[in-house]
């Protein structure tokens, strides 16, 4: 007999050799589960499982990868990598009490597009296929609702990613400094995703969709921090890693990561190639503008100019043939 985690809240499963399915006694959640056939799988199944439940999803998603490398007949692997790209997250529903899923990383891409999805499929057994596709559709069907309303959404032009309390639930100095940045941004006439202001009327639950809509059209991310750790927070980095991955299809999108009292080389690993602003440097609001007004093309001035030299020439086209008339009625007059 072998001890597994619940997918759902975490508590203890018991199952026997040779079952793919088994059911909590603490959620009530009948679930796939997977095929162990050491202790070494084992540990990794749990462990990623772990990861997912605290939404350490990129983690979580390597140590299921692993489990691929040692085992790529491991059905449940490919779907704890689906979870994982999609950021799902079971909660309770508080009228049924039952887990229901959320999404925390949409795509536009259905999950039963996806190759992963594809392989789970191919090497589940009867019983774990019907719980899967089940699974799928239910969370696609989230998706399309988030999308929905996303697509509402009118375009930012710069998400600011920090991270707003710390462990005693107080706010940190990241969260006043995200502020500052803010209220200067939007006083030069940007569109500004600022989590305290802008989600502020939103339940917790319905984040997603504005996250979603913002990283999405968002041409600059600022990502704030004072310290290393805030820097790698779940929340700060599930953004911030989003938003890498669309900077891949999109190289006209842009990160920023910005500190302060502390080393540029304290920055994760994923922002080597990028360049870091220290927020301590005079200037650097300045400097912070002056590039994101390069990359979206909202420099102001330059369109004032714009529109005075098209007056201009407007004014002069009308000018000249008045002019003609004129010099015509005096000749007649003489």
């Amino acid at each position: 007999m072998s001890t597994l985690k619940c997918k759902m809240c975490g508590g203890t499963l018991e199952i026997n050799e040779n079952e793919t399915t088994a059911t909590c006694e603490y959620c009530g959640t009948e679930q796939t589960i997977p095929k162990i056939t050491d202790d070494v799988v084992g540990n990794l199944f749990n462990r990623a499982n772990t990861l997912r439940l605290k939404s350490e999803f990129d983690k979580a998603e390597e140590v299921y990868n692993k489990i691929v490398g040692l085992d790529n007949t491991q059905s449940e692997a490919y779907w704890g990598i689906i979870l994982c790209k999609y950021g799902i997250e079971y909660v309770e529903d508080p009228t049924t009490y039952k887990r229901v899923p959320t999404c925390h990383r949409t795509s536009y891409d259905a999950i039963t597009a996806d190759e992963d999805y594809k392989l789970a499929i191919q090497y589940a057994d009867i019983s774990q296929k019907i719980i899967y596709e089940a699974e799928a559709k239910a969370i696609d069907e989230i998706q399309k609702g988030i999308l929905t309303i996303s697509q509402n959404e009118k375009p930012y032009d710069v998400f600011i990613c920090y991270k707003e309390t710390d462990e005693s639930g107080k706010r940190t100095q990241d969260s006043v400094l995200a502020n500052d940045i803010y209220h200067q941004l939007t006083q030069e006439g940007f569109k500004v995703f600022y989590a305290a202001i802008t989600l502020e009327d939103k339940l917790g639950q319905e984040y997603e969709p504005y996250i979603f809509a913002a990283l999405n059209s968002a041409k600059v991310m600022l990502v704030i921090g004072s310290k290393p750790e805030y820097f790698t927070a779940v929340w700060v980095k599930n953004e911030w890693s989003r938003y890498l991955k669309l900077m891949k299809a999109d190289r006209s999108k842009l990160l920023i990561p910005c500190y302060k009292d502390m080393d540029a080389y304290e920055l994760p690993e994923e922002f080597a190639h990028l360049q870091a602003q220290d927020m301590g440097k005079i200037g650097f609001i300045n400097d912070i503008v002056r590039g994101i007004k390069k990359v979206i093309n909202k420099d102001e001035p330059k369109s004032a100019v714009k529109e005075t030299a098209a007056a201009g020439q407007t004014v002069n086209s009308g000018v000249a043939p008045l002019l003609k008339r004129i010099s015509l009625f005096l000749e007649d007059g003489n």
